[in-house]
């Protein structure tokens, strides 16, 4: 009887302590929309990788990707990384039955989401009565991070750039005119620029058409909202045709991508945009990254496929992981991110961290 009490009791400590992780094991579950029940997708039809990033199964592709060569960095460490993929797409039901499998989600330590918003608060919830932290990779929403201590939001608020261009152009407040010239869409950005420069008493004016007015100063900080090409375009020209040197723009990135803007638009000699994530082609580090995602893949890493963004988030936060969270002792730098974390009253971590892109002389350079 005693045997039998004994045989009990060590397959009792098995089960309690054998399936246990030890302090070098984490593991991840990722959320990628997938789009696994769609239809397929005939290949031969694509003609750039632009095409390939708006079909929704590729979507997310490329994060996982640089995940997966991320995961690569551990594997002759004495970390363990435990790693579950699934297909998170608008299916609430779906979701739930992933988040309710007890066996899957038993020693689950970590959720990185890059799925669709729809479905983050039900994640969230989940993370936040578990104590599981949860990335939020993507998202604008601030209610996500708002109340839940387990939420990380990775794209800085908008009210993080007036900040910056508070910081970088306007210690002399009578040294530039301050333009917010914006148009009848309602715009979150411009809001946050004119509560930012009221509370902190910087005089600014706001235009809607896009006629520049003279003014008796030097300069001009003019700060862009719109986005509709063909307004840009007209806007363009009219600041090219003014002449002026002195003129500081910031546009948002978008503008960017319109393929009618000319040489003459990136050759303005203090053009200025905000980006979520940046890399700089000429790091060393970034292009020995581009040789290993296509000696891995046979395909350059593109932000636009969110390659760095996957590789960033995962290496981060595993490191982030073993250090107890404590920022301070992660040495990994990301890629394309910089995190400057701020803890939310009551609520999780929102990265802070406003990045201001110049270009010049036709390249891009981050502004330190």
């Amino acid at each position: 009887m005693k045997k039998k009490l004994f045989l009990v009791f060590i397959v009792s400590l098995y089960y309690l302590f054998g399936n246990a992780q030890s302090e070098n094991t984490v593991t991840v579950l990722y959320l990628l929309p997938f789009h696994l029940n769609e239809a397929p997708v005939r290949h031969s039809s694509f003609k750039s990788s632009a095409e390939i990033h708006r079909v929704k199964q590729f979507e997310m592709m490329g994060f996982w990707l640089g995940a997966k060569m991320a995961l690569q960095e551990y594997e002759h460490t004495d970390k363990k990384i435990n790693v579950i993929v699934r297909d998170a797409v608008t299916d609430i039901k779906a979701l739930n039955k992933i988040l309710e499998d007890s066996v899957l989600m038993a020693h689950v330590n970590m959720i990185i989401g890059p799925f669709y918003g729809s479905l983050f608060p039900i994640a969230a919830e989940f993370a936040e009565q578990h104590n599981i932290v949860i990335v939020n990779p993507f998202s604008t929403r601030f209610d996500f991070v708002e109340g839940n201590p387990y939420v990380y939001k990775l794209i800085p608020p908008f009210s993080s750039r007036p900040e910056t261009i508070a910081e970088l152009f306007l210690a002399d407040p009578d040294e530039y005119s301050v333009i917010l010239w914006g148009d009848s869409v309602k715009s979150f950005e411009l809001q946050a620029y004119k509560d930012y420069f009221i509370a902190h008493n910087i005089h600014f004016k706001e235009v809607s058409n896009l006629t520049l007015p003279r003014n008796i100063k030097n300069k001009n900080l003019i700060i862009a909202f719109f986005q509709q090409p063909t307004r840009v375009i007209h806007g363009v020209h009219t600041l090219i045709n003014r002449e002026e040197e002195t003129n500081v723009l910031v546009v948002p990135e978008k503008w960017l991508s319109i393929s009618e803007l000319t040489e003459d638009f990136f050759s303005m000699p203090h053009l200025y945009f905000f980006a979520n994530y940046f890399v700089d082609n000429n790091c060393s580090k970034i292009q020995e990254f581009q040789s290993d995602h296509v000696f891995n893949y046979g395909a350059p890493a593109e932000l636009a496929a969110y390659s760095y963004q996957g590789y960033d988030i995962t290496r981060y936060f595993i490191d982030l992981y073993f250090a107890d969270f404590d920022p301070s002792e992660v040495q990994f730098q990301p890629l394309s991110y910089q995190f400057q974390w701020r803890r939310i009253l009551d609520g999780g971590l929102e990265n802070s961290k406003a990045r201001l892109i110049r270009v010049k002389d036709l390249e891009l350079e981050e502004v330190k």
